[in-house]
């Protein structure tokens, strides 16, 4: 597998197409078991303060590390932002006031999110997909 087909994969595929272990932080994808996201440990979630992330009922926001994996080989890590004391994990914008994301980051959410509806808290956190990806 090339880089690119792990891309197309995590901006297309959807979460049923993995295994998840929410206790261990572990998604594997069912058609190839080599590759793997792995959520960061607790501990290493930092506060996270942007207006979008903290306008929620619970103002609670961190953010938190994934770190994507083909076997042993690193291929890419993303900062996604867990909101309302972890009822949903969002993509991060692409400034404090800039709120556009990737369509493919908003992907790799709904791929990782164990919590609520990704597009409900898009859509309550002003987050609009950038319609140049």
């Amino acid at each position: 597998m090339n880089l690119e087909e792990v891309k197309k994969i995590l901006s297309e595929s959807q979460q049923k197409d993995w295994i998840i272990d929410d206790e261990s932080g572990s998604f594997t994808y069912k058609d190839d078991l080599n590759l793997h996201i792995e959520r960061a440990q607790y501990e290493t979630y930092r506060d996270f303060n942007e207006p979008w992330a903290t306008s929620h009922p619970d103002p609670k926001a961190v953010a938190v590390e994934y770190t994507v994996k083909y076997g042993s080989s690193f291929v890419d890590k993303k900062t996604l932002v867990s909101v309302d004391g972890h009822r949903a994990t969002l993509p991060m914008p692409k400034s404090a006031t800039d709120l556009h994301v990737k369509k493919s980051d908003i992907n790799f959410a709904k791929i990782v999110n164990v919590g609520g509806n990704v597009d409900e808290y898009l859509n309550r956190a002003g987050l609009v997909e950038d319609s140049n990806d």
